[in-house]
């Protein structure tokens, strides 16, 4: 019992700082690209900023910690103070996946090009353990977020695409986003598609590690 305990623990350790990393970094690029496109209203709402504590849903972090599914505060932004609402909607939402993605890229390059050999094997160990599961979370979350599900950012995709032609559809999903997401998730082919895409993009970040 007690050390599986030690290991819980040891894991929350590595998994815990790599999952706020991913998550601020992810919510301040939403932050960032709407300001930067004309619209401040995340930063009125103090979101606009790398301070964790600004972006954590407490209750998503302790789902994070025990089923290892969590969620972070949204962003808020007004697509009406976009110049071309639509488009920048979108740019705003990818900007969250794209920064993990980015994320988990430099994290790779740290694997590889920090030098280490006068270090101690176990201290060695640690740091590439460290920066291989920030690398892997910010993959899983920049994937994750791309499923065109409301409460995700590919659902903006989705939003413009279909709103105009299928209001009715896009309110009724965004109505049981939760519950939709929640079976989705669950299901095993949804899983092994998930898992696949994730390593399909490891693999290819990794393989911009030269």
């Amino acid at each position: 019992m007690t050390n599986g305990w030690t290991d819980f623990f040891a894991q929350i350790a590595v998994i815990l700082p790599a999952f706020l990393l991913a998550l601020t970094f992810h919510e301040f690029s939403h932050a960032l690209v709407a300001y930067l496109l004309g619209d401040d209203t995340a930063k009125k709402m103090g979101r606009l900023t790398l301070n964790p504590l600004a972006h954590v849903d407490f209750i998503g972090l302790l789902f994070l910690i025990l089923i290892r599914f969590g969620w972070a505060k949204p962003v808020p932004f007004d697509h009406r103070n976009f110049k071309h609402p639509k488009l920048y909607s979108v740019i705003t939402a990818l900007s969250g996946p794209f920064a993990n993605f980015l994320l988990a890229l430099v994290c790779l390059y740290a694997v590889k090009y920090i030098p280490m050999a006068n270090l101690e094997p176990a201290i060695i160990k640690t740091f590439v353990q460290i920066f291989a599961t920030t690398a892997y979370v910010n993959i899983m979350l920049g994937v994750f977020n791309l499923l065109p599900l409301p409460m995700l950012d590919g659902s903006h995709i989705l939003t413009v695409m279909l709103m105009d032609r299928y209001p009715k559809f896009i309110l009724w999903l965004y109505r049981y986003s939760f519950f939709i997401l929640l079976i989705l998730i669950l299901l095993p082919p949804v899983q092994a598609f998930l898992i696949r895409t994730i390593l399909a993009v490891e693999i290819l970040l990794q393989s911009l590690v030269i």
